[in-house]
């Protein structure tokens, strides 16, 4: 029987780790590392390189960004007992005070940075004056205070090991006594409170900024008014519970909430029951939440950011206390992939400041991602597996002839490719080398400027030296179906990919 050739696509879809194996969407992903689901294509991230060095050799356990009045931005951490601010140009400052737990949570309120971290009294970063103080809040043990949220104007503490919520004054910064509101009274399922902050309910053409206050086992109840004077409670929720106190990440105007059970948008809460909530944005990836959780299941390291110049969502999954990956979400494509680092512990803390994502690592650096394609100049490992498919014919066997993807890269790139059958998975096993085409000339070469030597307006051989790839590489394998695995190993080059080409000869019915 004559070569038949079919025409997959790349996989823009995604994770893809709960639909059956045999009748997963083509467009989606059996694995998918350092590869982001574009709408256009998927494309290698990019990777990061050091910005700050806090010469502690120990976790940043804290990064925080401070945004400036003149536009700038400072950021803030913590490693070990001390706490730094680096400015915008990476230039790393002691704020000369001594701590006993570095891992902080943070809120920006009248241009001042408020850090709780249930151990150490509240601590208070000037952005006008560049200088850190006690908080100066009376009426509580301020070292009790573990996180921090603002609303309506007012500053909120959550105690430790209690349901304690307490508030300041309306546009106040301090020298004011707080008052208690205890929610063990509203709370019906016990635990302590995790979260206290605000959350804006869009509803069809309105909106309305409500209170969110989150407890251990999963409580949510979203209050309206404007303090707890005259605070109502508008809705009650039971989710899974919350993986620790940053385990809270603000999604333009939602708050997505990192549970046991996987993602809750708390916007689907108020669009459908708790359990379809689950399922909104991170239905295809949940086994992986839910499995690092049972490893590590309340922690600072559970924590993520809104990077909307990537019009991504960064998550932080721990799977020990010192080594992490990113589950990241594409908002173009509602896709999911997996940021592995050059090394794992590179990226224990995280926030994004002017347009960059920022990473604390475990070794004391502060690195800046999004930085051309390397990781810390190593190369970025990366890697597709591609759904199984029957290629159109699920009771007929097939010999698999070679493999024909549609990449966008630098030519003469080596690559793995692999072809495992009838759902036995296996590493990519054979290493190629894509054609390397004609000759280019670089835009800054000689003669490439007029007035240069040798310049011609007509006739040159100006090109990129990224460009287009469709070769045709031989691979084996029989069975009724196949998945392509394509894996690399790439440093100082882009790679887009756009799609396959499978071609087999077909044998009868078995």
């Amino acid at each position: 029987m004559a070569v038949q050739g079919i025409t997959m696509p790349a996989p823009y879809g995604g994770l893809d780790l709960v639909s059956p194996i045999d009748q997963m969407e083509p467009f989606r992903a059996l694995e998918l590392i350092n590869i982001i689901p574009e709408s256009s294509a998927p494309v290698l991230r990019k990777g990061y390189q050091e910005f700050a060095d806090t010469l502690e050799g120990v976790t940043v356990q804290t990064v925080a960004t401070m945004p400036l009045v003149n536009g700038d931005f400072e950021l803030i951490v913590s490693a070990d007992d001390k706490v730094f601010k680096v400015n915008s140009s990476g230039v790393l400052t002691d704020l000369g005070i001594t701590i006993t737990n570095s891992a902080w949570q943070t809120e920006v309120y009248s241009n001042r940075l408020y850090m709780a971290n249930g151990s150490d009294t509240v601590k208070v970063y000037n952005s006008l004056t560049g200088t850190i103080a006690d908080c100066t809040y009376t009426g509580v043990t301020l070292a009790d205070l573990i996180n921090v949220n603002s609303y309506k104007n007012r500053i909120y503490f959550v105690e430790k090991n209690s349901a304690n919520l307490w508030y300041g004054k309306v546009n106040t910064i301090g020298s004011n006594s707080v008052t208690l509101e205890d929610l063990s009274f509203a709370f019906t399922k016990g635990g302590f409170l995790v979260f206290g902050g605000s959350y804006t309910n869009q509803t069809a053409q309105t909106s309305a900024d409500l209170f969110l206050a989150v407890s251990s086992q999963g409580e949510v109840l979203a209050y309206a008014g404007d303090d707890p004077t005259n605070w109502s409670i508008v809705a009650r929720y039971f989710i899974g519970k919350p993986l620790g106190y940053r385990a809270f990440i603000r999604v333009n105007q939602d708050v997505w909430i990192l549970t046991e059970q996987g993602i809750v948008p708390v916007s689907a809460l108020f669009q459908a029951d708790p359990e379809q909530a689950n399922q909104t944005v991170s239905r295809l990836v949940n086994p992986l939440i839910s499995a690092a959780a049972q490893t590590l299941s309340f922690s600072p390291r559970w924590q993520g950011s809104f990077f909307p110049a990537g019009r991504r969502v960064y998550v932080q999954v721990p799977y020990s206390n010192s080594k992490a990956y990113l589950l990241v979400f594409s908002l173009s494509t509602g896709a999911w992939t997996k940021f592995h680092q050059d090394d794992d512990g590179d990226c224990l803390s995280l926030s994004i400041a002017n347009g960059n994502p920022y990473y604390g690592s475990a070794n004391g650096k502060v690195f800046q991602a999004e930085h051309e394609y390397a990781d810390n100049s190593q190369p970025i490992n990366w890697k597709i597996e591609t759904a199984f498919s029957f290629y159109g014919t699920r009771g007929n066997y097939k010999a698999f002839k070679d493999v024909r993807p549609l990449l966008k890269t630098i030519r003469g790139t080596g690559l793995k490719v692999g072809l495992s059958t009838d759902f036995k998975r296996i590493a990519p096993y054979e290493t190629i080398t894509t054609s390397s085409g004609g000759t280019y000339t670089h835009w800054s070469a000689a003669g490439s400027v007029a007035g240069d030597a040798g310049f011609t307006p007509w006739g040159s051989n100006w090109s990129s030296s990224v460009d287009y790839i469709y070769d045709r590489f031989a691979t084996k394998g029989q069975g009724h179906c196949a998945s392509i695995t394509l894996a690399g190993e790439y440093k100082d080059k882009p790679l887009d990919l756009f799609g396959f080409e499978i071609r087999f000869d077909v044998g009868g019915q078995i």
